[in-house]
């Protein structure tokens, strides 16, 4: 083993290159000396081979340092300790992965348990040039039974969450990173900004959003899972948490209103229309309702008791909920200040928000289509042509009534639009595509786009094309400015570089570097020898 023990501020030299490790594993730990060298433990029998990874534990100020014991641990890997003074866990993970030397981070808890194949699948979901971030399976300790009720609610919901991301038609997104298990590229992190260590809570769902806005793919393996068993025995802590978390998601959402899934005040809208008047008088009058709360978890046990576990959960969740929107209500400052956030959610991820977004919408791919039609101009006739004629225009407009729909929660509409965009138009756009700005598909019959491609603004499709799987492993992400020719084929979870163009029946198989041309079966790449005359 290698331990070194670093002041705070310390910065760690980088290796030879010749002995950096593949993967770099981040542990915080505060006050669980027990628990960090039980999974210090657990990472000495992977089937990875120990050169190709690191272990570097950050100690966020223990009361006993760490340091000290974990230097006497025989481990086949290399270990390196940081030590800081207590600055919370956000700043004890950017410290950690700063100091990591692998290409690939993966961050864990300290009261995690893995299995032996665990930093493996991690470490296959990263190929070479991908961008991937990847969430891992939470699953409870098989002692769950013996928890209190509030943590075998967590547990529930953990689960809860993984099912929204599992399945062929189902994606995760960056407001669902958890940093209990997920991997990414050191360097899209760094490039990012890393954590956010302003926030007390919920700095991962945060640094999640940020790197699915720069561009990272984000996707759940449940096979690399961890068993999570808590030592959280204290209700009043667990209702303080659920505080903390009601009033930094309140500062995450002023970062991003862009993002109605961070929005505390979605809970508002989304639970069950019973709870919602609880919810309420939760924001109205905080601390008279306490009483209110307590009736409601008090239900909840005795249903626990009972043998009625879905009421049980459904009673806890309003607990939750009631507590963490009274952290969302001290964090607006005033029941005034609380109501505009409230309208401000409901404009934005409501009904007038989808209307007036599917406008603009409209608008900027109309706009953009004609300029790519007529080489930069984009006068009013032009325009007018454009959206009167071109099939092209009508491809878009029909996927912007389908994001609406979507929007809405209205999935019979999408499904409807989406059955007429192939009737009517001869092209399949899967139903988690993203398409930018201004896509304009040339001759659209016979193109299909599937899975969770990303397509970016401008793009042009000249007709016969196929976006979509090799062997289920992923989907491209095309950039902005690409044209793809005729009949070609783009498969995998590759990149397309901006401004690149593909040959008339290539079969792209790799990734294309920007201002880059790529013809044949399989595509050879080239570079572009007309960049500036364009």
């Amino acid at each position: 083993m290698n331990a070194a023990s670093g002041a705070p501020g310390a910065v760690v030299p980088p290796r030879p290159e010749a002995s950096r490790p593949r993967l770099s594993v981040v542990v915080a730990t505060y006050n669980r000396a027990d628990l960090i060298q039980r999974l210090l433990h657990h990472f000495a029998r992977q089937t990875l081979p120990p050169s190709d990874f690191e272990v570097v534990v950050v100690d966020d100020g223990s009361r006993e340092p760490v340091a000290p014991v974990l230097e006497k641990l025989s481990l086949p890997y290399t270990l390196r300790v940081e030590t800081q003074a207590n600055a919370g866990a956000a700043a004890a993970r950017h410290r950690g992965v700063l100091a990591a030397r692998g290409d690939i981070v993966l961050i864990t808890d300290d009261d995690m348990q893995v299995a032996e194949d665990f930093l493996a699948r991690h470490l296959a979901r990263h190929p070479p040039g991908s961008r991937n971030v990847v969430l891992g399976g939470i699953r409870p300790d098989p002692a769950i039974s013996d928890m209190p009720l509030f943590e075998r609610w967590y547990a529930w919901l953990n689960n809860r969450i993984a099912a929204s991301m599992s399945g062929p038609k189902r994606r995760a997104h960056g407001w669902q990173l958890f940093t209990g298990n997920v991997s990414f590229r050191r360097a899209d992190y760094v490039a990012a900004g890393g954590f956010d260590k302003s926030l007390g809570q919920s700095e991962d769902i945060e640094l999640g959003v940020r790197l699915e806005k720069a561009g990272c793919r984000f996707e759940f393996c449940a096979a690399a899972h961890v068993l999570h068993g808590s030592d959280h025995t204290s209700y009043e802590k667990w209702l303080k948490r659920a505080h903390r978390y009601g009033v930094f998601d309140s500062r995450v959402a002023d970062k991003h209103p862009d993002v109605p899934q961070v929005d505390p005040w979605r809970f508002l809208f989304e639970m069950n229309p019973l709870a919602r008047p609880l919810l309420a008088a939760a924001v109205v009058a905080p601390e008279a309702t306490r009483p209110l709360t307590e009736a409601v978890m008090g239900a909840a046990r005795r249903a626990d008791e009972a043998g009625y576990p879905k009421l049980a959960f459904m009673g806890t969740s309003v607990t939750y909920a009631m507590e963490y929107l009274r952290g969302a209500r001290a964090e607006a400052g005033s029941l005034g200040q609380a109501a505009r956030h409230v309208a401000r959610f409901a404009l934005s991820a409501g009904g007038p928000g989808q209307v007036r977004r599917l406008v603009q919408a409209l608008q900027e791919d109309a706009l953009e289509a004609t300029r790519s039609e007529h080489h930069g101009h984009a006068g009013p006739k032009a325009v007018a042509a454009m959206v009167l004629t071109s099939d092209g225009y009508r491809v878009l407009a029909l996927q912007r009534l389908r994001e609406a729909a979507r929007g809405l929660g209205i999935p019979m509409g999408n499904h409807a639009l989406r059955v007429a965009q192939t009737a009517l138009l001869g092209v399949e756009i899967g139903k988690d595509v993203q398409l930018g700005t201004g896509v304009y598909f040339v001759h659209s019959l016979g193109t299909v786009i599937g899975g969770d491609a990303k397509i970016g603004n401008r793009v042009r499709f000249y007709g016969n094309n196929t976006v979509g799987t090799a062997k289920d492993d992923g989907y491209p992400t095309i950039e902005d400015d690409v044209w793809v020719g005729a009949g070609a084929r783009i498969l995998g979870p590759i990149t397309i570089g901006a401004r690149s163009r593909i040959g008339a029946n290539a079969v792209v198989l790799q990734d294309v570097p920007p201002d880059s041309v790529a013809v044949g079966i399989p595509a050879r790449v080239f570079p572009r020898r007309d960049v500036d005359s364009e």
